[in-house]
């Protein structure tokens, strides 16, 4: 495939082939400003020494959701760095490369070839891990290997050595193809992301080499650095590698639409290939609405996560205050005989009130975080379906303008292999979105009969308190913890319902059988290929 298609199962054998690392921007705000396209460079061509091939990894399943979480902090991103060594390109240049399963090289386009260094002969049938950086520790080769592996799809910072031994960096993208892999990568539009994982590269190879010095194996060096890097991870505020993947995706993808990267269009050009740009184009105009919510979207995953969180707590008090209101039925009755009854008639009516709300509440956090997880599945399946269109549509256009030859390194096969890629993820999709309709559906129910029941046990309980109180009980210890527990009431109410309107009013505008038709005009271009 591309760099991830490079990981070994033995990140420490020495040529270990590179895989994907690690990307995520925050969900509760816009992605930080794209980074300035810089022009592109010419790198030399001296081939390397072959490696040795991976091992076949198995299908992608859908990552799994994931609870809610404190986001992390927001990584400014400024202008680029550009790097002595480095080799540049421009946010336009997307380039790919596929392999085989066992990570041999199979196709790549032009851009790839210029800033590797490389001839298109000197780089097919050689494994991909010839454009692997030193910079890149082991531990961030294991742990991406693990994730392809456990069936999820990788996206990631990598740092890529050319012949020269200079450098290009890029953000990364691997998913399965066919009994391979296809990686498509993008200029690193968070630069603030992207340095700072970086410096966690750099502290994790120091580890890595302590570890080494100290006796450890490849392997087991391999594996200090994986737990250092995730420590780094989680240090800025990720759950590890596949989180950070699923975030990341859609921030860059959202950054890099923002910076006006889109397909161009080629009106006066006829053939095959022309229709393959033209239906590309078509479909990056059909989903720009869906991929316009990606920030809208990273919001409520952030909203969701805190609503969660919040309903957690209520269920908590809610319980310590059912507690609180038994021991006022006990005081009134030891202090007050003549008033129990009726205090114990309230409290029984109070009582079945502010249980029913504990009983709602208790898998209302559950629903929330499963709603959060779809959510952020959509937005993922929404990223990963706009950046495969634009690899397609652009390696169409690199035909055409004569960056690309169709009768080089099978062009048709590469075409072939971007719209496949498109194709399940668009299905994906459409598998996504209706899990997340079904969802929100039901959750949004579940918010407005909690928020109506919260609202609706307000009243009775200061009553049943203001009752305890007139009976001799006001000055006793479990009034007041009643009382502070009530406080002002539940101001929760007021945010569930409103959750319960967003996620209602959430409408994802997706056209799937548009794109379905358009893909399959695409499929007739490429047989008369």
């Amino acid at each position: 495939m591309t760099d991830a298609a490079s990981v070994t199962p033995d990140p420490t054998a020495p040529a270990t082939p590179a895989p994907a690392a690690l990307a995520r921007a925050t969900p509760t705000s816009a992605a930080p400003a794209p980074a300035t396209p810089t022009p592109a460079t010419h790198a030399p061509a001296a081939p390397a020494t072959s490696l040795p091939p991976v091992p076949t990894l198995t299908e992608v399943r859908p990552v799994p959701a994931t609870p809610a979480v404190p986001v992390p902090a927001p990584v400014p991103s400024g202008a680029p760095t550009v790097l002595p060594d480095e080799h540049t390109y421009t946010a336009d240049e997307l380039f790919f490369s596929t392999t085989d399963s066992a990570g041999l090289i199979r196709r790549a386009n032009a851009i790839f070839m210029r800033l590797s260094g490389y001839p298109r002969g000197a780089l097919v049938g050689r494994a991909h891990n010839v454009v692997r950086h030193p910079d890149m520790p082991a531990g961030a080769f294991r742990s991406i290997w693990e994730d392809l592996e456990a069936g999820n799809a990788a996206s990631a910072y990598i740092t890529n050595r050319s012949s020269d031994r200079g450098r290009y960096r890029v953000f990364a993208t691997i998913v399965p193809s066919g009994d391979g892999y296809l990686s498509v990568r993008t200029l690193p539009m968070l630069t603030g992301l992207r340095d700072a994982v970086e410096a966690a590269y750099t502290r994790v190879r120091e580890v890595e080499a302590a570890s080494a010095a100290s006796g450890s194996t490849r392997r087991e060096a391999a594996a200090a650095g994986q737990a250092a890097l995730l420590a780094e991870l989680g240090a800025l505020g990720y759950r590890g590698t596949v989180d950070f993947t699923r975030q990341t995706l859609p921030a860059e993808v959202a950054a890099l639409v923002a910076s006006g990267v889109n397909i161009p269009r080629r009106p006066d050009a006829t053939g095959p290939v022309a229709t393959i740009l033209a239906q590309m184009d078509g479909i990056e105009e059909g989903t720009a609405g869906m991929v316009s919510l990606l920030d809208v979207l990273a919001r409520l995953v952030g909203l969701l996560g805190r609503r969660a969180s919040a309903v957690t707590a209520l269920s908590d008090r809610l319980g310590r205050l059912r507690e609180s209101l038994r021991g006022v039925v006990a005081d009134v009755g030891h202090l007050a005989p003549g008033e129990a009854d009726a205090v114990r008639l309230r409290y029984r009516q109070v009582d079945s009130l502010v249980l029913e709300c504990f009983e709602e509440l208790r898998p209302l956090a559950g629903q929330i975080t499963e709603l959060r997880g779809d959510v952020d599945s959509v937005r993922f399946g929404i990223a990963l379906t706009r950046l495969h269109n634009l690899a397609a549509g652009f390696f169409a256009l690199q035909i055409l303008d004569g960056q690309d030859a169709l009768e080089e390194n099978d062009a048709v096969g590469s075409l072939a292999e971007l719209v496949s890629a498109l194709s399940d993820g668009a299905a994906s999709l459409t598998d996504r979105l209706a899990l997340l309709d079904a969802r929100r559906e039901l959750v949004g129910g579940d918010l407005d009969a909690v928020a109506q029941a919260l609202t609706a046990t307000h009243a009775p309980l200061l009553d049943l308190l203001e009752t305890a109180a007139r009976a001799g009980a006001g000055r006793c210890q479990s009034v007041d913890a009643a009382r502070a527990l009530l406080g002002d009431g539940f101001p929760e109410a007021l945010d569930l319902a409103d959750l319960a309107g967003a996620v209602r009013d959430l409408a994802v505008p997706y056209e799937a059988e548009d794109l379905r038709e358009r893909l399959r005009q695409v499929r007739e271009a490429l047989a008369e290929l």
